[in-house]
């Protein structure tokens, strides 16, 4: 094979947890919390919090999406990898 593709079932499982670590971070950690008061930069400073923590909703939800697929992808690899080590066997 002239580029060598190797593929680590257990590494794309450890990248597959990673992700939901980070995930479950970015879920809980919410950015400041909204002001209140009678200064106008009150009201802006809440807005933007509540949009990046919108932001980091959507990214959590992404990141968790890309760690599932990891795992199928490691499952699917292990799969092909031991039906085709049977296939040889059986034709060796």
């Amino acid at each position: 094979m002239a580029n060598g593709l190797e593929v680590n079932a257990g590494g794309l499982r450890a990248a597959a947890g990673a992700s939901d670590a980070l995930a479950d971070g970015l879920a809980a950690e919410a950015v400041g919390g909204f002001f209140c008061g009678d200064d106008p930069s009150a009201a802006g400073v809440s807005a933007v919090n509540a949009a990046l923590n919108m932001v980091r909703q959507r990214q959590a939800r992404r990141v968790a999406g890309q760690g599932g697929d990891l795992s199928v992808g490691a499952g699917r690899y292990d799969d092909t990898d031991s039906s085709g080590a049977d296939s040889i066997s059986v034709t060796v």
